[in-house]
């Protein structure tokens, strides 16, 4: 193997042995013992979330046989090195090696994506995958010269259907693809090529199992969802949700994508020279970053999780950022950012099993 394969690898290997130990040693948390339970009698979709996250626990623990932790929570492993590999060829595709090296390590050093993205089972896994596959479809066909436009088009397509069904961040995702789309500068080539409403005619097949349950069930999750929209001002909740986000993310993974967005409008020469493709995972992420921060500003019942899909597209840009050799104030602050972080969920994990913050 290469030098960057080898690290790959070793990335990928650590991920997963740090991730076994600790689907291993957590007992179950609230949502993944609430999903387990429900999913045990099979249906089209649920209360809360669309069936993917649901189902998955509930397959292999069949196949595995003996109900653990484990077993509830291998198939989410998988997601998350499958996400972690995804995001090294979106680096690679957008930059080199080392920019996809940094996309995977970034992937897995972040609180949220490392748990809940990473071996919780919860619908985050499924979803962050189907994410960043869709989103590395989207650039190989707009590449220059892309020789394999129908294979990723149907690719695009199962991607898209496999966010559908989920959760339902994956519906803003969708409306970011299709926004792509229609201000793609190959448009016309797509708009006359067959396999592209294939792809469409896929992404929806996503969409029967949830839309059909609601039908059943009186639209018991459009209701559940649109009762957390409020209609009076809560900017204290939306900084919280702010620092939340920073927090569940590490503040790089924030505050680098709003400075590069700042330095664009300002028609800064560094962001100017960035792969335009990179631009496509921005319009991609906006419609569930905008969305979202709407609903921290307008209700006070939130949690900094709901935003997240929409940041996850934006890691390539961070790596990118961190790749660069004169930047090394900005992997001092991250670095810095996983020392000040981690040692406190670290103590929290260690108090599910000891207890240690509440003996007293």
């Amino acid at each position: 193997m290469s030098l960057p394969s080898t690290r790959l690898f070793l990335l990928i290997s650590c991920c997963f042995a740090v991730k076994i130990l600790l689907a291993i040693y957590l007992p179950l948390v609230n949502d993944e013992a609430y999903a387990i339970a429900v999913a045990k009698e099979f249906s089209l979709s649920f209360f809360d979330h669309p069936p993917i996250g649901f189902w998955s626990s509930q397959l292999f623990m069949e196949a595995l046989g003996p109900q653990s932790n484990i077993s509830f929570r291998l198939p989410f492993i998988f997601y998350g090195l499958g996400t972690t590999f995804v995001l090294f060829l979106i680096g690679r595709e957008l930059g080199d090696h080392l920019v996809g090296l940094w996309c995977a390590l970034i992937y897995n050093v972040a609180p949220f994506f490392l748990l809940s993205g990473g071996f919780l089972a919860m619908p985050d896994g499924p979803l962050n995958l189907g994410i960043v596959t869709a989103a590395l479809c989207i650039l190989k066909l707009h590449r220059s010269r892309s020789q394999h436009d129908n294979f990723f088009l149907v690719l695009l397509g199962i991607c898209l259907a496999w966010s559908f069904a989920s959760k339902y961040q994956g519906f803003l995702f969708g409306f970011g693809c299709l926004l792509v789309f229609l201000s793609s500068p190959k448009r016309a080539t797509f708009l006359r090529n067959p396999y592209f409403y294939l792809c469409m005619s896929i992404a929806v097949v996503g969409l029967i199992p949830t839309v059909l349950w609601n039908y059943q069930n009186q639209w018991a999750s459009f209701q559940f969802h649109g009762a957390r929209q409020g209609s009076t001002i809560h900017f204290t909740n939306f900084i919280q949700m702010f620092f939340g986000t920073m927090v569940y993310l590490l503040p790089p993974l924030v505050l680098i994508p709003i400075t590069q967005l700042i330095f664009y409008f300002s028609k800064d020469k560094e962001t100017a020279r960035s792969d335009t493709r990179e631009k496509l995972l921005v319009v991609m992420a906006l419609p569930n970053i905008i969305a979202f921060s709407a609903v921290f500003v307008s209700s006070d019942k939130t949690f900094p999780h709901w935003i997240i899909p929409g940041w996850l597209l934006l890691l390539p840009t961070v790596a990118r950022i961190l790749s660069l050799p004169k930047r090394r104030s900005s992997r001092l602050f991250f670095g810095g950012s996983i020392l000040i972080i981690w040692p406190l969920v670290g103590i929290l994990i260690i108090h599910t099993q000891t207890g240690i913050l509440t003996n007293r």
